[in-house]
């Protein structure tokens, strides 16, 4: 088992420096994902959420592709953000920190959403209501567009089993160093690529498909309405 486990903000806060090169080389393909991700945007998406934005590595490319697209970046790393000031002091970009779980996105606001690297740390419960107001934020023809550490088969003979023992092995580490409830920690707990997209179903949303993948590195895409 790990060292002590940390609370969620307080972890990233703390490795805002090292954040940039963990994600791209610390990762399965992960400067490409980063550079990738703009191109699962439909065209014309003119308003973007991204959730968990942390240092804004993939908006270098989303902005690229989309100059004038209008950002609202939602973390709870105050220095994670300080970074992402410095990347795009020219950009148009909604910064607001806080926990992303708990903030209110409003409803029909954006054309796509977006979450890299974020979500392997919760519950399948937490997820689904999470998944439920990204549908309710997201316009009729929005998308949503999720990379993140999934368990995928090509990698685990049984995805299941692995994903039940990280959730199980993360709640005896909370037990063992006698962790109170009501917050979370940094511990990944990823979910099997079929938990995920059966998720996305269940909040709504008409369709989910996988659109890239790297080992354990997934990116899925889903449609609020069937186009």
């Amino acid at each position: 088992m790990q060292d002590r486990l940390e609370e969620m903000s307080a972890f990233f806060n703390a490795r805002a420096e090292e954040y940039d090169v963990r994600h791209t080389g610390g990762i399965d393909a992960g400067e490409e994902s980063k550079r990738l991700l703009a191109s699962f945007l439909p065209e014309g998406t003119r308003t973007l959420l991204d959730l968990g934005v942390g240092t804004g590595l993939e908006l270098v490319e989303v902005f690229h592709r989309f100059p004038d697209i209008s950002v609202t970046g939602i973390d709870g790393a105050p220095k994670m953000l300080d970074k992402l000031r410095e990347r795009f002091p020219n950009q148009e970009i909604r910064i607001l920190c806080g926990d992303y779980l708990a903030a209110d996105f409003g409803s029909g606001c954006y054309d796509a959403v977006l979450t890299a690297m974020t979500l392997h740390h919760y519950t399948h419960a937490v997820k689904l209501a999470l998944y439920k107001r990204i549908y309710d934020a997201l316009t009729d023809t929005g998308v949503y567009l999720e990379n993140d550490f999934m368990l995928s088969a090509s990698e685990f003979p049984d995805p299941q089993r692995e994903e039940e023992r990280l959730f199980a092995e993360y709640e005896a580490l909370k037990r063992e160093q006698h962790l109170p409830g009501g917050a979370y920690y940094h511990f990944d707990t990823p979910c099997t690529v079929d938990n995920q997209i059966k998720l996305l179903l269940a909040a709504g949303f008409a369709r989910v498909e996988e659109v890239w993948g790297v080992r354990n590195n997934i990116t899925l895409r889903a449609y609020k309405q069937e186009v």
